[in-house]
């Protein structure tokens, strides 16, 4: 029988609408790629998150509305967006017990901004208003308007870095849907893909086997694939570890 990796991913909230929701594209790329993705429930307390963990074999950040920027010491800015304290704290527990337990991490979009802030990075809450390109540089269009299936602009892969071997190129076309970014990196994490108006696009930690972030949706594109495909791996050889706590 064959041997598919448990993945926990975050989902949205709905407040207004009392939902709590997974986008499909999620579920597809994760099933594709030979994982089984779960909902982790934001209202589970300690016990249940760790109980939860001790049957995972991966996580997923995924995206969704602005993080909180309290969480790294700023009050709200002008163009900040709908925020979502609740899934704020979820996402915060996840990724220090994931870390403490070396489980593979892949975060997509706000994801990445969430890994970010939650080893002791800050964002920029608003692009357009907070971010100024090199000069001599143009800006990018971090919204595009054009279906998620297409590329919008291109990011420069770091040579000798996980992304670069996933994809096997220098520069990959990404699709863009943010206004928020990385502003100050977090420690733990090394900068391997960056858009050429300078803004941050994939981040990892070369301490950990997976941990990756990028800041467009590769679950919207099929040239994505292989980003989950590797996730997958990643999960399956964790797996394979007898005892997944510390």
């Amino acid at each position: 029988m064959n041997k598919f990796p448990m993945v926990g991913v975050s989902g949205s909230i709905e407040h207004d609408e009392g939902k709590q929701y997974i986008v499909r594209a999620y579920m597809t790329s994760l099933l594709e790629a030979g994982a089984i993705p779960l909902l982790l429930s934001v209202d589970m307390d300690d016990e249940k998150i760790a109980q939860c963990f001790d049957r995972l074999d991966g996580l997923v950040l995924s995206g969704g509305y602005d993080v909180d920027p309290m969480l790294f010491g700023e009050e709200p800015a002008s163009g900040l967006d709908q925020v979502t304290p609740i899934r704020d704290r979820l996402e915060m527990k996840l990724v220090d017990i994931a870390y403490r337990r070396g489980m593979p991490i892949l975060a997509i979009c706000r994801g990445l901004q969430t890994l970010n802030v939650a080893l002791g990075g800050t964002l920029y809450q608003d692009l357009p208003s907070q971010y100024t390109a090199p000069d001599g540089v143009r800006a990018i269009l971090h919204s595009q308007t054009s279906p998620s299936r297409y590329a919008s602009h291109l990011v420069t892969l770091a040579e000798d870095t996980p992304i670069r071997r996933i994809f096997g190129a220098s520069s990959i076309g990404v699709n863009s849907f943010h206004h928020q970014a990385i502003k100050a990196l977090a420690q733990p994490l090394t900068t391997c893909a960056l858009a050429a108006d300078g803004v941050i696009e994939a981040v990892y930690d070369a301490d950990k086997p997976f941990v990756l972030g990028v800041q467009w949706h590769p679950e919207r594109m099929k040239e994505g694939a292989p980003l989950f495909s590797a996730f997958s791996d990643a999960c399956l050889s964790f797996a394979g570890k007898e005892v997944h706590t510390p």
